[in-house]
């Protein structure tokens, strides 16, 4: 399998850097295309159409290939792809159950291949966007197993936090599920979840949670318990306009490395904390110191030793990266995409998501918060 990677400010550019990519005869099949919710999506469609590429899209938060970072532009990652090794599946839930209709998809991917892959990704409104999140894993895997291999992460629109559009050739969809379904057999696919945060002080117990809501840590109020690790103390008229930026909790797993979950919203009426991921009462977590450069050393690290020991010879690279990574580790984000392309040195391409979905060293499948989700393929 062959891979290029192309980007541009505007479908006009793209047109042109994919008749330079095809211009020694290489003839992509499939295309992984993250683009600002501000370009016109329909026209890069109908470009990749006509050359017969089948299409994975996604909107972005920002977009990369290599670690030049754009902001309101266009990436593509293509790959010439045997047609009989991969399937895209792309369904509208606005009128479905997620659940019910992602284990429909799976039973199609199961009709076509034995052993299935999964590169995911699905659009949202972002305030309602609960469901999308860890219960697409398990529809996915109550159909093909607790062991299938699933990665991607969730379509962004350029922080506006409205709607997401997930898309396939003659098809954009707000409320989407998109698939790509790769014969495992044929495709190797390896990929690592990477947070580098590290977790400080004593493990907490959630007592008192609901609908991704914390109201109590401790049996302390959770708001409050927070603003005392951060060192604040804020008067009335401070706490009413207070927003606190990406602070990240690491959940505790029982197998497998933590999970980070954000803090994006404060109750202070309440003294409640909202969680755009999974939580429930009993979960044990832990606060998390800011990103260091050790952060990109260690991911880089990683990276190197799941290349050396799994895919020593990958041919194309996604990354699905949070968009509060992007926030929170500011020009250190270039470089951690930097670091993990230069592992494999292969043409990659990736977005920043509103949340991963990818596999935990030694644990299982899972919806991240604030996470690096890489993969490599090679086609056997």
């Amino acid at each position: 399998m062959k891979a290029k990677s192309i980007k541009g400010k505007s479908p006009e550019e793209i047109k042109s850097e994919l008749s330079i990519s095809m211009a020694d005869g290489f003839k992509p099949t499939l295309a992984f295309v993250f683009i600002s919710i501000k370009q016109d999506i329909d026209v890069i469609c109908n470009l990749l159409d006509q050359q017969d590429i089948q299409i994975f899209g996604a909107t972005s938060s920002g977009e990369f290939i290599n670690g030049d970072i754009s902001n309101g532009g266009i990436v593509v990652l293509l790959l010439d792809m045997n047609l009989s090794h991969f399937m895209i599946l792309l369904e509208d839930y606005a009128d479905n159950d997620p659940q019910a209709l992602t284990k429909a998809m799976a039973m199609k991917a199961k009709e076509q291949f034995t052993n299935p892959a999964f590169i995911l990704s699905n659009s949202i409104k972002v305030t309602d966007a609960v469901e999308l999140g860890e219960p697409v894993l398990r529809a996915l895997e109550s159909v093909t197993g607790p062991d299938t291999i699933i990665w991607g992460g969730r379509a962004g629109d350029d922080l506006l936090f409205g709607d997401t559009v997930v898309f396939s050739n003659k098809k954009l969809l707000k409320r989407g599920i998109i698939l790509l379904v790769l014969d495992g057999d044929k495709i190797k696919v390896k990929g690592q979840a990477a947070s580098g945060l590290k977790a400080v002080g004593t493990q907490k117990t959630i007592t008192k949670a609901a609908d991704n809501w914390i109201y109590e840590i401790d049996n302390q109020p959770a708001s409050d318990m927070v603003l005392k690790y951060m060192g604040l103390n804020l008067f009335h008229e401070e706490a009413e306009t207070f927003y606190p930026g990406n602070i990240v909790l690491s959940l505790v797993r029982e197998k497998g490395e933590p999970v980070l979950r954000s803090s994006g919203i404060f109750n202070l009426k309440d003294k409640s904390i909202y969680i755009p991921g999974g939580i429930k009462e009993g979960d044990m977590i832990q606060l998390t110191l800011p990103p260091d450069f050790e952060i990109i050393e260690e991911v880089s690290r990683n990276a190197e030793t799941m290349k050396q020991n799994e895919l020593p010879d990958g041919e194309a690279l996604l990354m699905f990266s949070c968009a509060g990574r992007l926030v929170h580790f500011g020009p250190m984000a270039g470089e951690e995409i930097d670091g993990i392309k230069n592992v494999f040195k292969v043409p990659m391409a990736g977005f920043f998501a509103y949340g991963e979905f990818g596999r935990t060293h030694s644990g299982n499948n899972e919806f991240h918060n604030n996470t690096c989700c890489w993969v490599a393929l090679k086609e056997c």
